[in-house]
């Protein structure tokens, strides 16, 4: 309250002194992380551009924050929020990256997505592998069906000819109709079988012809020239289905044989080119023999090109990864390694790398099954990762850790600012006591400018207060002494300081009375008390001045700050 609590080692002028050097430190470690944060969102622009947008977000708190000492406006206490939510903010990214840098979230995320699109290939360039066998073995079984109903349809034919050949002998004479086997030339069994029908018309009578038109309707045909047109497509068929069996392989002596012959080469092929990455020239001649004869025999629409897409694509890159690595890819980059500076950039290749990885399993698997788009492929944006650190379960702690630690230093700052403010003058004292607590070196210099001249400023104290005594009558209202208004006609302006300060009072003359009286609070007797006891005699002028220097200095300091 007194000099010595202004000018002591913890004074007030030390205080402030310290505060300013301290408040300089933390924005001076806001600064650095500010910049650190501003790197990221401003480097792009041009070199210096975070520099610059770090040195005016500091200075503008830090003078604001030092200008609230001496005043508090509406318009300086936004343009501070303003400031200190941007240098917080930007301290958090900044802070946020030394914590975590970019190079590890990034090959951390990478490495999680490059895991997923590696199984998500390995499925699928099986199932390609597996699919085209299947194909084979469909298109397989399906020639061997069909073979077999030509089989079956011949053995019919033939049945109903011997039936028509056995009833013709009945009624014939014994006349036999030709074989087919006897001929060298189906032109010769034709025509054989045609004078073979002629003669039995010839001989035949209403009974035979009834019977031969039955045999026929059993089978399925209204007459004998519908079942030789049958029989010789019949054996048109066979002849071509076992020509271009032949051709699949070189192996077997049957049609069924021969298809399995090359079922076994095919899917041998396959499994091959699963291993080594190739499929040879011969396996692809062999299938697109197979997929023909399935197209001309069991109308398959399956073409060589669509079964062999799947596994062409599944066949490239076969011995090598998918995906580069993070090094690989960083390696790409100017210094061969990540940085701040460029992180964007390196965020950049890992998403194209992603791309073209989606692109090559969507290929094998011959369909859209990813999308490039989707959430669980995506590398976390730059800009964006410290906000949704503060969201993640898993990384919230240490998103909020860094959060408290940029908001820290900023919120010290403001801290101390108001805390170490200028105290008010004489006249904002909101009561007369904590004008003495707060401004109670400013108090004593009025009070011994008022007192009169030419004697030890103490003394005249002294005598001022020996002309009070005790008034218990006003010691329920806090005045503990009074004094005739008239005997303190040499204090005029000491008691109009004192009234004006709330610290005395001029009650009117009562019934009885003289005149007026003054009335002095205890609170400044005790004040003045201490103010004698404290400063010695003859020293006074001495400390004053020190005092109004001390004062002004102090002004002076919080203004600057």
């Amino acid at each position: 309250m007194l000099l010595g609590r202004r000018r002591g080692f913890f004074g007030e002028e030390n205080l402030l002194r310290l505060v300013t050097f301290v408040t300089l430190l933390l924005q001076a470690i806001s600064f650095i992380t500010t910049l650190q944060g501003a790197t990221v969102f401003l480097s792009g622009i041009f070199v210096l551009a975070p520099l610059f947008f770090a040195l005016a977000v500091q200075a503008t708190a830090w003078f604001l924050a030092g200008s609230l000492r001496v005043r508090i406006t509406p318009l300086r206490c936004v343009a501070l929020g303003l400031a200190l939510c941007c240098s917080t903010y930007y301290s958090y990214v900044g802070i946020y990256n030394t914590v975590n840098p970019p190079a590890v979230y990034l090959a951390s995320e990478y490495a999680q997505v490059r895991s997923t699109l590696d199984g998500v290939y390995a499925t699928r360039r099986t199932e390609a592998f597996r699919t085209a066998q299947d194909q084979i073995n469909a298109m397989v079984s399906d020639l061997a069906q069909r073979y077999s109903l030509l089989e079956q349809e011949s053995a019919r034919l033939a049945a109903c000819a011997k039936e028509l050949e056995e009833a013709g002998a009945e009624y014939s004479g014994g006349l036999r109709a030709p074989s087919r086997s006897s001929y060298a030339n189906y032109e010769d069994y034709v025509a054989a079988y045609n004078a073979y029908l002629a003669s039995v018309t010839e001989n035949s009578s209403t009974e035979q012809a009834a019977a031969r038109q039955a045999i026929l309707a059993r089978y399925g045909f209204d007459s004998e020239s519908a079942l030789a047109g049958a029989t010789a497509q019949n054996a048109s068929d066979l002849s071509a289905f076992e020509a271009a069996a032949a051709e699949l392989s070189g192996e077997g002596e049957t049609v069924a044989a021969q298809l399995e012959s090359a079922r076994a080469l095919l899917l041998n092929a396959l499994t091959a080119a699963e291993a080594e990455g190739t499929l040879t020239s011969d396996a692809r001649a062999a299938l697109g023999r197979l997929v023909q004869l399935a197209a001309t025999q069991t109308g398959s629409t399956l073409s060589t090109d669509d079964l062999l897409r799947p596994v062409d694509a599944a066949m490239t890159g076969v011995g090598t990864q998918l995906m580069a690595s993070f090094d690989e890819l960083a390696a790409q980059l100017p210094g061969g390694q990540v940085t701040r500076a460029n992180a964007q950039e390196m965020k950049t290749l890992l998403s194209a790398e992603i791309t073209n990885a989606v692109l090559r399993v969507n290929e094998v698997a011959g369909e859209e099954v990813l999308q490039a788009g989707d959430a669980a492929l995506q590398i976390t944006d730059l800009h964006l990762k410290p906000l949704l650190a503060l969201t993640a379960p898993a990384q919230r702690g240490m998103a909020l850790f860094c959060l408290f630690l940029a908001a820290l230093m900023d919120g010290l700052t403001l801290v101390f600012s108001i805390a170490c403010r200028r105290k008010p003058t004489l006249l904002k004292a909101r009561s007369p006591r904590r004008l003495l607590a707060e401004n109670g070196d400013a108090l004593a210099a009025q009070i011994c400018a008022c007192l009169p001249a030419g004697r030890d400023p103490m003394d005249e104290l002294e005598l001022f207060l020996s002309r009070f005594a005790a008034c218990p009558d006003t010691l329920a209202e806090g005045y503990s002494l009074a004094a005739p208004r008239a005997e303190l006609a040499a204090y005029e302006r000491l008691c109009a300081l004192l009234c004006q300060a709330g610290l005395a009072s001029i009650r009117p003359a009562k019934e009885g009375e003289a005149g007026e009286t003054v009335l002095l609070r205890s609170d400044f007797l005790l004040f003045a008390n201490e103010l004698l006891t404290t400063r010695s005699r003859g020293k006074l002028a001495c400390d004053l001045a020190a005092e109004a220097t001390a004062g002004r200095r102090a002004a002076m300091l919080g203004q600057r700050a």
